[in-house]
Parts: C-alpha cells; structure tokens; sequence
C-alpha cells in the first residue's frame, strides 16, 4: 500500500487534538455503563448502595418521559443533555420550556441514581449543563434489569476520549436523522444503535461471525407508508486507515452474500459512511479517498455504499426515500 491509499488521520467532532486518546477502545464486563473504552488515567464512578424498598419507591415515582429517558441512554451507551432533549423534550411550546423542563428532569435523575454524569465534559466547563454526558447509573440499571442481582457500589472507570467522541457522534447522527424526518413529514420507522443492529452470520469458512453496524435506520417518506428504505450506518471520526474501513466493507459484503437480510426482508440495506474529522478539509478528503476507493470495485458491491458528511447525511437519506 502507498502513502497516497491511506485516509488521513483527524479528530472527532467533539474533541480538541489534545483530547484524543490514543488507546484503542475496549470492552469492559457491563457494569453501570456497558462496553466502556477505558483510559487508566481517568477517574471512576461508584453509586451509593439502595435498598430494596428504596429502589422500589423511587421506581414508582418514574414517568413514562422517565423511563424513556433512561431507555433512550442504556441504548446508546452515553447521551448529552442536548441529545436527551432533542430525543424527549422538542413537543413542549417552545425551545427554551423543552430545555427547562429537560433540565429539571435531569438534575431529578442524577439525584435518584437513576443517571449519571462522566467527569468529563463535551466543550468543556464553558457548555455547562448542556456538556454533561450521561450514563445509566446503579439505581437505573437494576430498574432495567428487573430484578437481576446487581452489584451496589460498583466503580466502573472513564471511557476513553476516542470511544466518548464516537459513541457521541453516532448519538448526533440519530438525532439529525429524526429531526430531518419530523421537518420533512417523513417517519423514522426504527433507529437502533449497534447492540440492537448487530448481525450474525456463517462465513464462508463455517466460523460465526457478528457484523455490527454503529445504527441501522428504517425511514418511510410518509407515516404509514409500507414502503420502508433501510439503513446500515457507519461513523468514522478519522481513526482508521482506509485497509481497515474496506475491511468493514468487505466484512458487509460476506453478509450481503449470504442473503440472509434480503430473504428475512426483501433486500439489502443501503450501507453509509458518515465521515468526519476535526478539520474539514481533512475530512472531506478522507471521503474521495474511500468514494475512489469504491469505485475501483476491489472486492467490493460499489453501489451498496454511499459516502457521506455528517452535515448532509440526514437530508441524504430522506432524499433517498423519497426519490430512490
């Protein structure tokens, strides 16, 4: 491989250069927020012990909006206050009631246990409230789980600045999608992060393997509409080298060949890589880099794939529900 093959390396959205953490992300046994990429230099989380009847009061006092809340931050790993208004809050009368109530909601939450906040801040001391990153904390998780035996007091460590920046950048991308499809009368008909999108499969060699998209997206261009368009959805901030994101190519088209989506549902996902990095101009870079990549059609199905940037990627897929 040449210089010229590999995509440039950036910085994700939310992240200064010296943010960035160089370890690689990995998975830690689920504790009070699953699968963290850990940096050992970053402090821990512990929740004070709850009794029985004290969780029990304090799940009777939960709402529906509650509840959906704390759906909503278990799914995605970590939320920003912005992402849990703009998910929960945008049917009140006016921006500034939905941020207030948000607000409240969400100091009530942190109280109970029911969330937590991560040390660190997306933009720093100067977003205040609107930078905190929730997590699911011990109180939410064992209203979650039902019942299950969950440990109290257990300390889990930091995420890493790499794994924080793109589980956010996944978040904004469903966000803008939902967004786009209310302002356009278009339905979001399913978005589930990668727990609840992964894929298993039989390769060619008898070995199981697990294919896990960061979202898959069901869009109809209007509410009720049977014709639905599906999604498989990528974000990269600039991490990896362009050998890597065609991997994750290839690994899509061992799925595509086995037929199970389009026999299950009537035809394969479109597939779309939303690329971004700290600097633009790097970024859209990285886009030609794959787009020539794709067209060259080394072992991969060229139109599967779209290429796109995280501005755009919303009203891109509306318009392909749209039009086709």
């Amino acid at each position: 491989m040449t210089s010229k093959d590999a995509l440039p390396i950036g910085y994700p959205f939310a992240s200064k250069p010296e943010d960035v953490s160089s370890q690689v992300e990995g998975e830690f046994m689920p504790l009070v927020a699953p699968n963290t990429g850990a940096s050992a230099s970053t402090g821990t989380h512990a929740a004070p012990r709850v009794t029985q009847r004290r969780l029990r009061a304090i799940e009777a006092r939960l709402s529906d909006r509650d509840l959906a809340v704390l759906s909503s931050v278990g799914r995605f790993r970590f939320l920003t206050a912005e992402h849990i208004e703009a998910m929960h809050f945008n049917d009140h009368a006016s921006v500034e009631s939905g941020g207030r109530t948000c607000r409240r909601v969400l100091v009530r939450l942190r109280r109970e246990h029911v969330l937590g906040v991560l040390n660190r801040r997306v933009g720093g001391v100067r977003a205040g409230s609107q930078g905190l990153v929730y997590f699911v904390d011990t109180v939410g998780e064992r209203i979650q789980r039902q019942g299950e035996a969950v440990r109290s007091g257990r300390r889990f460590p930091e995420p890493s600045a790499r794994f924080l920046d793109h589980t956010l950048a996944i978040a904004d991308v469903a966000v803008r999608i939902k967004a786009a499809a209310d302002a356009s009368g278009a339905e979001v008909v399913q978005v589930a992060p990668e727990k609840e999108a992964r894929r298993h499969y039989i390769d060619s060699l008898g070995a199981v393997q697990a294919l896990r998209p960061d979202l898959y997206v069901e869009l109809a261009a209007r509410p009720g509409d049977e014709d639905v368009r599906a999604f498989f959805v990528e974000v990269d901030l600039g991490h990896e080298s362009l050998p890597t994101v065609l991997r994750k190519c290839q690994q899509y088209e061992a799925y595509y060949q086995t037929g199970i989506e389009q026999r299950d549902f009537g035809g394969f996902p479109r597939v779309v890589w939303v690329m971004g990095a700290y600097r633009p101009e790097i970024a859209e870079r990285r886009r030609q880099t794959l787009l020539a990549a794709l067209r060259r059609g080394v072992r991969v199905t060229p139109e599967l794939y779209r290429v796109t940037a995280v501005e755009e990627v919303a009203a891109q897929l509306i318009q392909e529900v749209r039009h086709g």
